[in-house]
């Protein structure tokens, strides 16, 4: 049974420090490169999620992989967790990443269809 933050076939993205996180940790642009070579692991924690809304480019270039890879991650079904350091908000119908003065919008990443789970300190989007 996965524990909390760790749902297989999702996004699980998770406040550092709030659930058990994986112990294979990689960097957004690390991450990037295996959605790009077809090659994501099967347990993955994805780090700098907030660096990668600061890069803008980054962001952009994440969610159009996440996209196109999204019929794969299906079939495939690994279990991604994006772990950030900050807290989430919700903005209307959709969520934001506050770090620190900033606000993200996660809805920029991970389209519209984040749903909160537990306490609200973790959230799952479908690939």
């Amino acid at each position: 049974m996965a524990g909390p933050g760790q749902i297989p076939g999702r996004y699980n993205l998770v406040i550092e420090g709030e659930h058990d996180e994986f112990d294979h940790q990689i960097p957004v642009d690390e991450f990037l490169q295996c959605l790009k070579d077809d090659d994501v692991p099967d347990e993955v924690s994805v780090v700098g999620l907030a660096d990668a809304f600061d890069d803008g480019d980054l962001a952009k270039e994440l969610a159009r992989e996440m996209d196109r890879r999204a019929n794969d991650l299906e079939y495939q079904n690994p279990t991604v967790q994006f772990v950030v350091d900050g807290s989430f908000h919700r903005q209307g119908k959709t969520y934001d990443l506050r770090d620190g003065d900033n606000l993200h919008s996660l809805q920029e990443v991970f389209g519209p269809q984040l749903e909160r789970k537990g306490d609200g300190d973790w959230l799952v989007s479908p690939f």
